[in-house]
C-alpha cells in the first residue's frame, strides 16, 4: 500500500499539530514562570497552587535516625521503615507495597480509605516485628494536593488519579489518621507532597539537589525558593533560621492560558473526569498519552489513512459471531506502554507493532504502512510530551537563577522519581 497525496496531506496535518516552534516554547516557558510568580501571590490568579511545604534547610547526608514513612500514590500504598545512617548519605530501607482495592477509591466517607491504609500500616509493623510500646515518628507522603498550614498539618484541597470522596476536601489529613485508636504509638511529625519527598530523598545522598520531579502516570515538581518570595498567610507566623523553603508547584494543572492544545487534546480533556484542569498532565504523562494516540488512530481510520476499519458499537454493521470487537473503540485501551514498543520497533515488517495492533487491540489485519503510520504517531505524541516537560523544567531553573536561588555557575542536581520504580536518579 502506498499513501496517496491526500492521505499524506492528512497525516502531515496531524504531525504539525504536535510540532512546537521555538517561539511557542519560549512563550510557554515565559507563561510558566509568570504562573509560578502569580501562584506565590495570593491576590494573583495562577493554574499552579505553589504550596509551601514548611520544609526548610538542606539535607547534608549526615542525619541519623529511624523513621516510618507512609506514601499514598495513585492506587499504591508504600509503608517504609527508613534508617538514616549518616556518613555521606548511607541508609537502609525496609519497604512493602499494598494495592488499594477499586471499591476503596471513591465513596461518601473518606474514613473507609483511611481505615484501610491504617490496616496496611499495622500489617507492615507486624512484618518488621516493630515494637508497639515505643513511639515512632512518621512522615506521610501524598500524591494529591494538600494545603499545608505547618510541617505536620495539611488540608486536602484536591483528590486526583481516580479518588473521589465527598467529605475529603477540607479535611486535615493528620486528623483523619487515628493511630492511637488502633493502639499504635505512631506520631505524624511531617506531611509532604511526594515531589517534596523525592527532592529530600535525593538530597540526602546528593546534597546539591534543589528540584524534585515525579513524572510517570501523573506529574508534579517541587523546588527550593526564598522564604521572602512566598506570600502565604501561614508563612507569616512561621519562624525559621533558613532562607529557603521547598515549594510544591502542582504544575500538573499548568496550561489553560499557554499550552497550544489541538483537537485531540481537547477531545481527551472533554471526555475526562476532570475536564478543564491538569492540562499539562494530559499532554505529557502516562495516564493520557496512549489515549491521545488512540484518538488519532480513530481519526486516521475515519479519513482512510489507515487500511483497517474500526467498527464502533453504534455502527449498523452485521458482524460474524466470531468477530472480536476492536478494543480501540473503548477509551484508554491503547496503553501508553504500547507507544514505547511501537517506537522501538526496528524490525523490517514492524512485527512488534503488528502484535500491538492486531493481537492486543484487535484491529484486524494491518499492512506495513499502517504500522509505520502508528509508529510515527507514537513518536509525535511522545516527542511533544518530552519537549513540554523539558520546557517546564527549564522554566523552573530559569526562575531559580533569576531569583538567585541557585548560582548559574555552579552545578546542582534534580531528583526524579517515575513512580513505577522506587529508584531515585
Amino acid at each position: 500500500m502506498q499513501l496517496t497525496i491526500q492521505q499524506q496531506v492528512i497525516l502531515h496535518r496531524v504531525e504539525e499539530m504536535f510540532m512546537l516552534s521555538k517561539r511557542q516554547l519560549t512563550s510557554i516557558q515565559e507563561g510558566f514562570i509568570q504562573d509560578m510568580k502569580n501562584g506565590l501571590q495570593p491576590s494573583e490568579k495562577s493554574d499552579m497552587k505553589m504550596i509551601p511545604s514548611f520544609v526548610t534547610g538542606h539535607p547534608t547526608g549526615e542525619e541519623k535516625g529511624t523513621y516510618l514513612a507512609l506514601e499514598i500514590s495513585g492506587i499504591d500504598i508504600y509503608v517504609c521503615q527508613v534508617v538514616l545512617k549518616g556518613d555521606s548519605g548511607k541508609l537502609a530501607i525496609n519497604q512493602y507495597q499494598y494495592k488499594i482495592p477499586d471499591d476503596y477509591t471513591t465513596g461518601d466517607d473518606v474514613n473507609v480509605l483511611i481505615d484501610y491504609v491504617t490496616d496496611c500500616v499495622v500489617d507492615f509493623l507486624h512484618r518488621v516485628d516493630a515494637s508497639f510500646d515505643h513511639q515512632v515518628t512518621m512522615c506521610i507522603s501524598l500524591g494529591f494536593a494538600i494545603q499545608q498550614t505547618s510541617l505536620h498539618r495539611g488540608v486536602i484541597v484536591g483528590l486526583e488519579h481516580g479518588f473521589g470522596y465527598t467529605n475529603a476536601i477540607g479535611s486535615d489529613i493528620v486528623d483523619l489518621f487515628r493511630f492511637e485508636e488502633r493502639g499504635l504509638a505512631v506520631k505524624v511529625v511531617a506531611v509532604a507532597n511526594d515531589t517534596v519527598c523525592t527532592l529530600l530523598a535525593h538530597a540526602y545522598q546528593h546534597p546539591t539537589t534543589r528540584i524534585g520531579i515525579v513524572h510517570g502516570a501523573g506529574t508534579n515538581c517541587s523546588y527550593y525558593d526564598h522564604v521572602d518570595n512566598i506570600h502565604n498567610a501561614f508563612i507569616t507566623n512561621h519562624t525559621t533560621d533558613s532562607n529557603d523553603m521547598i515549594v510544591n508547584t502542582e504544575w500538573c494543572s499548568f496550561g489553560s492560558k499557554y499550552l497550544p492544545l489541538n483537537e485531540f487534546d481537547i477531545k481527551v480533556d472533554e471526555e475526562s473526569n476532570n475536564q478543564g484542569i491538569h492540562l499539562f498532565e494530559k499532554c505529557s504523562t502516562g495516564m493520557y498519552l496512549g489515549e491521545i494516540v488512540r484518538q488519532i488512530i480513530l481519526y486516521l481510520c475515519d479519513h482512510q489513512v489507515l487500511s483497517f476499519t474500526i467498527t464502533r458499537k453504534n455502527d449498523n454493521i452485521n458482524k460474524d459471531d466470531d468477530d472480536v470487537e476492536c478494543l480501540l473503540t473503548l477509551p484508554y485501551n491503547f496503553d501508553t506502554s504500547y507507544m514505547y514498543v511501537c517506537e522501538a520497533d526496528e524490525d523490517d515488517d514492524l512485527e512488534d507493532t503488528r502484535v500491538i495492533l492486531e493481537e492486543m487491540c484487535h484491529t484486524g489485519k494491518t499492512c506495513k504502512d499502517d504500522r509505520l503510520v502508528v509508529k510515527k504517531v507514537c513518536f509525535w505524541v511522545g516527542q511533544r510530551a518530552a519537549t513540554l516537560l523539558g520546557t517546564n523544567i527549564a522554566g523552573v531553573v530559569t526562575y531559580m537563577v533569576e531569583q538567585q536561588i541557585v548560582d548559574p555557575k555552579e552545578e546542582f542536581a534534580i531528583g526524579k522519581s517515575n513512580k513505577q520504580k522506587k529508584i531515585y536518579t
